[in-house]
């Protein structure tokens, strides 16, 4: 997403349509309760909107690209099993535990957070796999491109309850999780780092 139109950098949260760009969306929801978002101005609902929040990491590239900075957390049980889940906001696919990370907030504490706030789970470890730059990465708030630092955590108690961004919690092997339908950088980071998430989370 390149921010081709009249957008405001002032330190102010602003969001816009994504098709007419007006300050007019309205979050709505369809009879799954999943999110959309609805623009008064020009009509149109959209999986998305363009979000440019002063909470989160961002910053626009010499380009025009429209960046995010993101942590996910791979949860691994005993077994050698993810948690995954299904996301019920746009991107609507299977994901880990994982979020945009806050202004002036270190990559290991956003994952920590995201964890406890969208499956309730306490870490006790926390081990970086890798940090990649991953284009195509598409999210609710309209960047396509993500800093993405995938992390890797041992859990012990499997009770999971999903919050409202997510729904349908299962416990996955990453070939089985390869088959379904993932976010994208969940897939990037399988890919690339298959090795390093089958080995003994410290």
């Amino acid at each position: 997403m390149r921010l081709d139109f009249a957008w405001s950098d002032d330190g102010v949260y602003h969001q816009y349509c994504l098709r007419c760009h007006a300050e007019a969306v309205q979050r709505t929801y369809d009879d799954e309760g999943r999110t959309f978002y609805q623009c008064a101005a020009c009509g149109q609902t959209a999986e998305r909107s363009i979000v440019l929040d002063p909470a989160i990491t961002w910053w626009v590239a010499p380009d025009g690209e429209y960046w995010h900075e993101s942590s996910g957390v791979f949860l691994r049980n005993p077994s050698g099993q993810f948690l995954f889940y299904e996301r019920t906001i746009f991107p609507f696919a299977l994901t880990v535990p994982s979020g945009h990370v806050d202004t002036g907030e270190q990559p290991a504490a956003s994952a920590a957070r995201e964890v406890k706030e969208e499956v309730g789970i306490a870490l006790t470890g926390l081990t970086l796999i890798g940090t990649d730059d991953v284009l195509g990465d598409s999210c609710r708030r309209g960047a396509d491109a993500h800093r993405w630092h995938a992390f890797l955590a041992p859990v012990v108690d499997l009770t999971v309850e999903v919050a409202e961004e997510g729904r349908r919690p299962l416990w996955l092997t990453l070939d089985e999780a390869a088959a379904r339908d993932l976010t994208v950088p969940v897939r990037h980071a399988i890919s690339l780092y298959r090795h390093q998430l089958q080995q003994t989370a410290r």
